[in-house]
């Protein structure tokens, strides 16, 4: 019987990932593979991924995206929890349930073009910021990774 491997984790132990606050997050697609577009010129799958992406408020209504970038093979967000205090009446689901809707929704609407296409890699990576510095650096970096695209290291 084969041993499944280790995998590293990523996650925080016993943090609350459903915790009101500001998260940078970066999805990859499968194998890195360039599907999206950059800008202006994204393809179809880069427009789904955004019009996905600029929806998730209607899904999780305490939930919105601050800033994002969709690059040809991963995107780039601040995903804002408990902006809404009245909207936390709802179910509160973790940043990986956000994510995992997202990219189901976005997949979904893939396959109905193109039913073979693997578009996520399984995991996601995430960066819990945690004060004002932070959160400007994380911003930064998201404006500026356009113009660094040939350098990136999710090339």
């Amino acid at each position: 019987m084969n041993e499944l491997p280790n995998r590293k984790r990523i996650r925080l132990p016993d943090y609350d990932y459903s915790k009101d606050n500001y998260y940078y997050v970066t999805i990859c697609t499968q194998n890195k593979r360039c599907l999206s577009g950059m800008g202006d010129h994204l393809t179809d799958f880069g427009m789904i991924a955004q019009q996905c992406l600029c929806t998730i408020d209607r899904v999780f209504p305490f939930v919105r995206i601050d800033k994002y970038v969709i690059m040809p093979n991963h995107i780039h967000a601040i995903i804002v929890f408990g902006h809404e205090k009245e909207a936390r009446m709802y179910a509160c689901p973790t940043l990986g349930t956000v994510i995992g809707n997202y990219k189901a929704a976005v997949t979904r609407a893939i396959h109905s073009l193109d039913p073979k296409n693997e578009v996520w890699q399984k995991r996601y990576y995430d960066h819990i910021i945690r004060n004002q510095r932070d959160y400007e650096a994380v911003w930064t970096y998201i404006d500026e990774n356009p113009a660094k695209w040939e350098s990136d290291e999710y090339y």
